[in-house]
């Protein structure tokens, strides 16, 4: 997987800076969620702040031009695809042309459909095969490991699997011993206290790539829990996700969860100002790229990187649908008084 990653000496303040020189273009209308979870899949984009965040709206224009409005690609998720794209010197005809193609093999595969989810697994298997074409191979790994997922949890698993199992595909162990193991991390932490259902297995799946024993993992991911709680913040099952990136970090639990709140308070900073659930979401993404340990294994943090990448576009999409929500719940009460 071509990857630049350039972790920056201080992430923090690198998201800053990306994330300032995107929104000063932002307009009155912009979306200014979407923008942050494109600075923060931009953090590991070399060179100067102002450059990337140019070159991240000159490739999302290219998507909405050759996506249209009602592509899956909307206004909201297509900066943070750019980012991705930046990130791995990609273009958006090239990559939908791919995602149009590979989307025809999915259908032939028998795959379910989900516009959007299809279209992330999409770009997960260009990354990894360094923008070659997806071949009827890989299509074929990516159904076999998506059929182990709902051997285990056939209720729970669907398209919202899509980009842990492209993230999966190629992985030295089989199919059903990568099956068997993000299981036993699920009813690990399951033990651990943690609620069962989607958020969980999401959870699972990404902790899988962090090559840790399920009981050391949960154990990481219950002290975590326990260290937010002893500081007045509570994990929700929607911070499942984040909690599962920082279980990575080979560091004690308070150095973690410092760091965190410590980048938290630059988050709350933002303007406009992101709620509770996104400064969070934000100050884990941040902290992950300042403790981890390149030098270990750097396939881990790559693929890490991209399923955070890929988390980005999920809780982006589920942050839109909270807001379209919310406007028209208002606008009911509104007309109705």
């Amino acid at each position: 997987m071509t990857y630049l990653l350039d972790i920056p000496a201080d992430p923090v303040s690198r998201f800053r800076e990306i994330y300032d020189a995107l929104n000063e273009d932002r307009g009155w209308w912009g979306d200014a969620s979407s923008l942050r979870f494109s600075a923060v899949t931009a953090l590991t984009c070399p060179g100067d702040a102002r450059k990337v965040a140019a070159a991240i709206r000159e490739s999302a224009d290219e998507i909405k031009a050759e996506s249209g409005w009602f592509g899956p690609l909307n206004s909201r998720l297509r900066f943070i695809v750019g980012a991705m794209l930046v990130l791995h010197q990609d273009n958006a005809r090239d990559f939908l042309t791919e995602v149009k193609r590979v989307r025809d093999l999915f259908k032939e595969a028998g795959l379910r459909r989900s516009s959007i989810y299809e279209t992330m697994a999409i770009l997960v298997l260009r990354m990894k095969a360094d923008k070659k074409p997806i071949d009827n191979d890989t299509v074929r790994q990516f159904r076999e490991m998506y059929e182990e997922m709902k051997k285990h949890h056939w209720w729970l698993t669907g398209p919202d699997d899509f980009p842990a199992c492209a993230i999966l595909v190629g992985e030295k162990a089989s199919v059903q011993q990568i099956g068997q193991d993000i299981e036993d991390i699920y009813q690990a932490l399951h033990a651990k206290g943690f609620s069962k259902g989607d958020p969980l297995q999401t959870a699972a799946n990404i902790l899988y790539l962090a090559g840790v024993h399920a009981e050391k993992v949960a154990s990481r991911y219950r002290a975590l829990a326990d260290g937010f709680k002893e500081n007045g913040v509570a994990i929700w099952q929607s911070d499942y996700d984040e909690l599962a990136i920082l279980s990575f970090l080979d560091h004690s639990a308070k150095r973690i969860v410092d760091t965190v709140l410590r980048h938290r308070e630059v988050m709350e900073s933002l303007k406009p100002k992101p709620d509770r659930s996104l400064t969070f979401n934000l100050a884990a993404s941040t902290t992950f790229l300042e403790l981890v340990r390149v030098d270990q294994n750097l396939k881990v943090v790559t693929d890490a990187k991209a399923l955070l990448d890929m988390q980005a576009i999920i809780n982006a999409q589920q942050a839109a649908a909270v807001a379209a929500c919310s406007g028209a719940a208002a606008a009911s009460a509104a007309s109705s008084g």
